[in-house]
């Protein structure tokens, strides 16, 4: 395939998809938070969803969700340690270095015990650290956990047995056996985009609803402040 051709099918893909998928994803990217430091992640986020760009939706929602984390943690940090007089310079700043180097699963743990989150998103999180957020951002194989797919294995030596037998071998789908897909590297990059396209809004919806639910927690906290 040449080059324009290469484009021209991309333009197509494009024009097959934003619409359909606008519709599913509208209500979060019509909605701003209100926080320039996130709103932009967020609109991102949804543009890439919507272009139909799957594993990038899940990669930057990775990145989003820790984001969200510190930041609201700092935030949080920030109002309840506030001092007259601060000039805006250094107002947030000691919120935002004592929680800039955590990992996620230390700033999940802290988002909980400062009780921007109940105890089961805790744990919802962490399936999403394991689910997401490791084997995306780190490229393992858990991204293939439990999946499998229907096929056969054959060699040049089951040419041994003649040419037609080796192709009654090949088309009798009732040979066929699952084969785990963590097992088939040369087709895991084919197979990721699918398995994305499937599992990348579910995710951003639930990052997405949990992020609204904290920064209520931090206007409130303001408000009252």
């Amino acid at each position: 395939m040449d080059n324009n051709s290469r484009i021209e099918k991309f333009i197509d893909d494009l024009n097959s998809q934003i619409s359909h998928n606008y519709e599913i994803v509208k209500d979060i990217f019509n909605s701003e938070y209100g926080y320039p430091a996130l709103d932009p992640v967020r609109d991102e986020i949804c543009k890439c969803f919507i272009c139909g760009l799957y594993q990038s939706t899940i990669t930057l929602t990775n990145h989003f969700l820790e984001k969200s984390l510190k930041f609201c943690l700092g935030i949080k940090y920030s109002i309840e340690n506030k001092k007259d007089d601060m000039e805006i310079k250094d107002a947030y700043i000691d919120g935002i270095n004592k929680y800039d180097d955590l990992q996620l699963e230390q700033s999940i743990n802290a988002a909980c015990s400062q009780g921007l989150i109940t105890k089961n998103q805790k744990q919802e999180l962490k399936g999403f650290k394991d689910q997401f957020r490791n084997p995306y951002s780190h490229a393992n194989k858990a991204v293939f956990s439990g999946k499998s797919v229907k096929g056969k294995q054959v060699s040049t030596k089951d040419l041994e047995n003649g040419l037609e037998s080796f192709l009654k071998l090949c088309f009798d789908s009732s040979l066929d056996n699952e084969i785990p897909i963590e097992n088939l590297p040369f087709a895991q990059g084919i197979i990721q985009v699918e398995i994305a396209k499937e599992d990348c809004y579910p995710y951003f919806e639930s990052v997405d609803k949990l992020v609204r639910s904290i920064l209520q927690k931090i206007k409130n906290n303001d408000n009252v402040s």
